[in-house]
């Protein structure tokens, strides 16, 4: 199983995003683009995991919420940028809440627990950026400095009021003679504030 925390979202929030997408894709040449049911924000990636530490992962999630008692927040989706790595560019949303560092604290403290469970995370220390991916492989007309500024993106409010253990699930599709891989993101296992 593939595994990881994530903040997920109310159909209304899926449904601007993927609304985004039409007017992104007005800007670019490829990408593989997010679809609407897979849009959240990941705290923290697990990653492969037997089925048998489910129930720990479950209790990660109780402890990070009852140790840090946070109550709903107020979030906003509001720009776009990308990251760039050797043969991909990944486009992505920005997300600010308030507080503005809620989610950074959320996603340490799940670090935590899971070490007190003696499992093991690859996070490389890498730095912690709120974001929504939109496209991944992503090739713009112009460049992305340049398209980015024209896409008009719409700001999202929502509010983040859970932590959910999430499952990235490979399907195999067939269209026509063509078979492809899908990612369905199913939550596992969700907790309130």
């Amino acid at each position: 199983m593939r595994l990881f925390y994530a903040v997920k979202f109310t159909d209304h929030v899926k449904e601007s995003l993927d609304n985004s997408i039409w007017e992104i894709q007005k800007y670019t040449v490829r990408g593989n683009f997010t679809e609407k049911n897979n849009f959240h924000i990941t705290l923290v990636f697990v990653g492969e995991c037997e089925a048998d530490i489910i129930e720990n992962l479950k209790k990660v999630a109780d402890k990070t919420v009852s140790k840090l008692n946070p109550a709903p927040v107020k979030a906003v989706i509001e720009n776009l940028g990308t990251f760039k790595r050797p043969g991909d560019e990944l486009l992505w949303a920005g997300v600010r809440t308030e507080p503005y560092d809620i989610l950074d604290k959320i996603s340490k403290a799940v670090i935590e627990e899971l070490a007190g469970y003696n499992i093991k995370i690859n996070d490389n220390n890498k730095k912690f950026t709120p974001h929504v991916t939109m496209a991944r492989r992503i090739e713009f007309v112009n460049s992305s400095e340049e398209d980015i500024k024209n896409i008009k993106f719409t700001q999202i409010d929502f509010i983040i009021d859970s932590l959910t253990l999430m499952e990235s699930v490979q399907e195999i599709k067939t269209y026509g003679e063509r078979r492809y891989t899908k990612i369905i993101y199913n939550p596992v296992y969700e907790v309130k504030f």
